[in-house]
């Protein structure tokens, strides 16, 4: 399941597996693809000459230079209804809440005059966000950067989210990095502040994902091998990973000698 700005929905994983790159499908067009492949068989079986169809409309195929999400973070706004300045580096997780690295975020409240609200302006102090309908309320939104983004998903990266009542996302210039560096912001104006504008930003988390462009790897040779080969390789060479990052742990290398010695 994936959380997008909106809802929640479930998508299917297509992964391409002599790149080892993958894509997200919605529901509708993994079912349009599925008809699609099964006509795309029975032509086959039956043996139509132009059973095997060009890229453009292969239902097996993906473009590579299509954007795909590495991830989302969750920005929990609730500072902004005390007027409380914030700055984090928030956790990116992909769709199996896997770390997929840091995105930079700050948040600005401001004072009428677009300056800054500091700790030692007293006069702006809010005990309780109710306090605040009514009023005006300024506030600057900054995504300065991400960092520890996969190597793999580092090309023309960029952040989209869509804020309070807003009906089309913002997005910030693409970078292509691991460490993009983006120092993008944007100012919201409430005049006047709403009671479910308060409710807003006391309960609710605004969803920033986090999209870039796959690189396509250089490849060893699979000859003629079958679907369940491949994916048997690929799980393999996982396993290979994961008994070499624990025999470069201390503690793990009697372990690691014995996951070897079976037969995979």
């Amino acid at each position: 399941a994936v959380v997008s700005t909106q809802s929640t929905g479930v998508m299917v994983k297509m992964t391409d597996l002599v790149h080892g790159n993958y894509w997200m499908w919605e529901r509708n067009k993994f079912i349009n693809r599925k008809y699609k492949m099964q006509e795309m068989y029975q032509n086959y079986v039956t043996g139509d000459p132009d059973w095997d169809l060009p890229k453009e409309i292969d239902p097996f195929y993906e473009d590579v230079t299509d954007h795909v999400l590495i991830g989302q973070a969750q920005v929990h706004l609730k500072c902004i209804g005390y007027l409380i300045g914030f700055e984090e580096s928030i956790i990116i997780t992909d769709f199996e809440a896997k770390e997929r690295g840091y995105l930079e975020v700050q948040i600005v409240p401001l004072k009428p005059d677009g300056t800054p609200i500091t700790d030692d302006d007293e006069d702006y102090f809010v005990e309780d966000p109710s306090e605040l309908v009514g009023k005006s309320l300024s506030y600057e939104l900054r995504i300065v950067g991400a960092k520890g983004l996969p190597s793999r998903i580092s090309q023309d990266v960029y952040c989209d989210f869509r804020m309070y009542l807003d009906e089309e996302d913002t997005r910030t210039p693409t970078v292509s990095s691991m460490n993009p560096d983006w120092t993008f912001s944007r100012t919201y104006h409430h005049n006047p502040v709403t009671e479910q504008l308060v409710e807003y930003l006391s309960e609710e988390a605004l969803i920033v994902r986090v999209w870039g462009k796959q690189r396509l790897e250089r490849v060893k040779s699979c000859g003629n091998l079958t679907t369940r080969q491949l994916k048997s390789l690929n799980e393999k060479e996982k396993i290979n990973q994961v008994m070499k990052k624990m025999a470069s742990t201390p503690g793990n290398t009697d372990m690691a000698v014995t996951m070897r010695k079976v037969d995979l």
